[in-house]
């Protein structure tokens, strides 16, 4: 019995040895058989090890806290117990999703900082300003009253309901017209904001002549 015993003890402990060697031999045969027959030239397994360094983001929600105190003994003549006072200050923010390194802040290049180039004031866009002078002076020809009104509905109408990329005219209507940046007059901003926001440009701008504005969807229809 003692015998029998004592070699069912040594399988059992010769068993468990040979549980993380097999557990490990495993695991070498899955990264194999991943990088072997994977297709398109094993895209999948050497994908997530394509980076020069390793990064973990958590993008889910969760707070950051930072909590420094101080902390000190107040003195009493009964030795055996013991008092101690707590001042502590407590800052939380959530994490950002994109990792924000502290050399980030400078370019190695020039030594600017960041934050410079991030507050940097938009200029003024003197050439398209000057445009739309243009067009509301040519409009302004056809109909003195309403030349104004209806280059800004024909910007909330293209900012609504842009043209479709089909000719070269079509795209220039779109990139001339509708500002892109926030560094033309407000009324042309308020313009395009309406209706890309879905407003009603036609009762937005009640003041366009139904003439004129027959005229410009004819030449456009036309153009197009």
């Amino acid at each position: 019995m003692h015998a029998g015993s004592k070699k069912l003890v040594t399988f059992r402990f010769r068993r468990a040895q040979l549980l993380p060697l097999l557990l490990l031999l495993l695991l070498l045969l899955s990264v194999a058989g991943c990088s072997l027959f994977t297709p398109a030239g094993n895209a999948t397994c050497n994908h997530r090890l394509s980076r020069s360094r390793r990064v973990a983001i958590f993008n889910g929600q969760g707070v950051l806290k930072f909590v420094c105190g101080l902390a000190f003994p107040i003195p009493q003549e009964d030795t055996v117990l013991s008092v101690w006072g707590f001042i502590n200050y407590q800052n939380q923010f959530t994490p950002p999703p994109v990792p924000v390194y502290w050399w980030s802040s400078w370019n190695t290049s020039s030594f600017e900082s960041v934050a410079r180039d991030i507050h940097t004031q938009l200029e003024h866009d003197e050439t398209r300003t000057w445009l739309y002078d243009v067009i509301e002076t040519g409009l302004e020809q056809l109909d003195a009253e309403s030349g104004a009104v209806c280059l800004l509905r024909s910007i909330c109408e293209i900012s609504q309901r842009p043209f479709q990329p089909s000719n070269l005219f079509g795209e220039l209507l779109n990139a001339v017209l509708v500002p892109p940046l926030d560094n033309v007059a407000g009324k042309y901003l308020h313009a395009r904001d309406g209706g890309r926001a879905g407003a009603d440009c036609r009762r937005t701008y009640s003041d366009c002549s139904h003439q004129l504005w027959r005229h410009l969807r004819h030449a456009a229809r036309i153009t197009l």
